[in-house]
């Protein structure tokens, strides 16, 4: 019988790198919209192996952003453009499948700047009984209304403020002298006239070329979610009459402003040169 030979293996060791497993797909979270921004969020599968880094891709247009974890931005999409996304993980051995898609989110321009001019009446000769700004966007946070004005009747006024076409019994006010003291409080029910006067004090023709000035902030206008709460500060100065005056006021409802008329207490109008602005507030 032959003799068999066998190698001598002592003394020699195994070596090399184990080959990782490809990653599972993420599961994916929650998109959410920034301007023309995406932040995506995803959970890394439990099972598979480790991922090293992430892609997440929308759709339309396939626009990627990646990263070590969650969030993940993905930048450039469209204005108006509605977006799903999608995530995989990747590592050494390769990349994953596709998670499911995402909620849907619509990018929308970031609108630059505090505040942006909507609309500025100034008022002709003969005057204006009414001012009306209306097709008001949604794409701010609150609104502002600029005023100088005086009105045609020979004593002091106020404006009378209304929202869309409400003129139920939906606001509330009240007035507050510059020591703070009350002096008028209610809304429709004491003025039984629908909408609320928000101060300016308007000088009448008594006190000659006086104007008076106003700042009016609408907060929340386009929130169906709350009543929309008016604050005004406002007055004028007659050779020592007048004064300032703070205005705090609501309109009982959850509607998205998208018009605002104004008009002078007592069928007066607004005299020539007076000027009213609106403007969005981001």
């Amino acid at each position: 019988m032959a003799s068999v030979k066998r190698a001598n293996t002592s003394g020699i060791t195994k070596s090399g790198t184990a080959i990782a497993d490809v990653p599972d797909a993420p599961t994916i979270g929650v998109a959410t919209g920034a301007g023309l921004s995406a932040s995506v969020t995803f959970t890394a599968a439990a099972t598979g192996g480790t991922p090293t880094s992430y892609t997440v891709t929308s759709n339309p247009g396939s626009l990627t952003g990646t990263g070590a974890s969650a969030p993940i931005t993905v930048s450039g999409l469209s204005d108006g453009t509605a977006y799903t996304f999608t995530a995989t993980a990747t590592n050494s051995s390769g990349t994953s499948a596709s998670s499911l898609a995402s909620n849907s989110i619509t990018a929308v321009s970031p609108i630059s700047g505090a505040y942006d001019s909507l609309a500025t009446v100034i008022v002709p000769s003969g005057g204006l009984s009414t001012i009306t700004f209306a097709g008001i966007p949604t794409g701010y946070k609150h609104l502002e209304i600029r005023s100088f004005a005086a009105n045609s009747a020979s004593n002091n006024q106020y404006i009378k403020l209304q929202f869309n076409d409400d003129t139920g019994t939906n606001y509330a006010e009240h007035h507050f002298s510059a020591n703070g003291s009350t002096v008028t409080a209610g809304g429709n029910a004491s003025y039984n006239n629908a909408g609320f006067y928000w101060g300016m004090g308007l000088p009448g023709t008594l006190l000659g070329d006086t104007f008076g000035a106003g700042i009016t902030s609408i907060l929340d206008y386009s929130n169906t979610n709350k009543y929309k709460t008016i604050r005004s500060l406002d007055g004028f100065d007659g050779n020592g009459s007048g004064g300032p005056e703070i205005v705090s006021s609501l309109w009982r409802s959850t509607s998205i402003i998208t018009s605002i008329t104004l008009t002078v207490n007592g069928g007066n109008n607004f005299r020539q040169y007076s000027s009213l602005a609106l403007y969005g507030v981001k």
